[in-house]
């Protein structure tokens, strides 16, 4: 369920239950007087100068290396659960909300429906429908699941975003499919949020590289224009083959590229740009420019879009 390409080892401090230290050769001292074995959660400790070797996503954060040393955690203490809600969101990779990127809580979920939790920072869902799924050697509930259970706290605009991740190769191969989100929703009698789920699943497009290019293709949408094509091919002479842009019109040949800040502080991808867009223009194609610092309104000449 993942690339390996997109995953590296990285060195974690080894976790320990507090009551295996002196088996361990740690000593009280070292427990209570010093920084080097501090609290994961009540009752498991980190040692900092015993490391482990984990895979980790490249692109992963000090937010995402918490969540997974906090979710081993638990897991020694309740071997039956899983993350859920927003802390599998973030596991996964999802392009979450602000508020919920700095969400302090562990979110778990197990189908074990006597289990009793009492963590601080720590909830427990209780489910029967539980799916359960490992990323990256991390118990995760599965990301149809994970989708449904964000989805009453977000947006339609977020979910669609998230779905576009998910969907898509940000962090590797897809990790689901629009069929699957839909057979799942259809499957669950009792559902929070329903019609917007449905609503942000018809508005998912696979192959979409970014939650800027998810942006703007939405806003194209809600203006009412014309929905453009993800990654339209478009044939050149470069030695690479077909160009495919971020977004695009086939029949009027126009093509919106999102550039962000790396296209600027990267000199290869800032020549392999240039190299793109004049490929383009030579087969006849017009290459609108899109930033963070663009007015969305320029794009709104219906006629230019048909």
């Amino acid at each position: 369920m993942f690339n390996d390409s997109r995953w590296e080892m990285r060195d974690y401090p080894r976790l320990f239950a507090a009551s295996e230290a002196e088996a361990l050769g740690i000593t009280r001292h070292y427990l209570f007087r010093t920084q080097r074995c501090p609290i994961i959660l009540p009752g498991v400790r980190m040692d900092r100068e015993t490391l482990e070797s984990r895979r980790t996503p490249r692109w992963a954060d000090d937010r995402w290396e918490w969540d997974s040393l906090r979710l081993r955690a638990a897991r020694m203490k309740f071997d039956q659960v899983l993350a859920d809600h927003v802390t599998a969101a973030r596991i996964y990779g999802w392009p979450m909300p602000a508020n919920f990127r700095t969400d302090p809580r562990l979110s778990l979920c197990t189908d074990d429906l006597a289990l009793r939790v009492r963590l601080p920072n720590v909830t427990l869902r209780r489910s029967a429908q539980i799916t359960a799924a490992r990323w990256l050697d991390l118990p995760v509930l599965a990301p149809a699941d994970v989708f449904i259970s964000i989805a009453p706290d977000l947006t339609i605009r977020d979910l669609v975003k998230v779905g576009d991740a998910a969907v898509g190769r940000w962090h590797g191969p897809p990790q689901l499919t629009v069929d699957t989100l839909t057979d799942r929703v259809g499957q669950r009698k009792r559902l929070r949020a329903r019609r917007r789920l449905r609503d942000a699943i018809d508005l998912i497009r696979p192959g979409v590289d970014s939650p800027t290019e998810t942006d703007l293709r939405l806003w194209i949408v809600s203006v009412g224009l014309p929905e453009p094509t993800v990654h339209p091919k478009t044939s050149s002479d470069l030695d690479r083959g077909d160009i495919e842009p971020d977004l695009g019109y086939e029949n009027a040949r126009l093509a919106l590229e999102y550039e962000g800040d790396h296209h600027r502080s990267s000199p290869t991808q800032w020549a392999r740009d240039i190299e793109r867009d004049e490929a383009m223009r030579d087969a006849g194609w017009t290459v609108l420019k899109v930033t963070r610092r663009t007015d969305y309104r320029l794009f709104a000449n219906e006629s230019v879009y048909r």
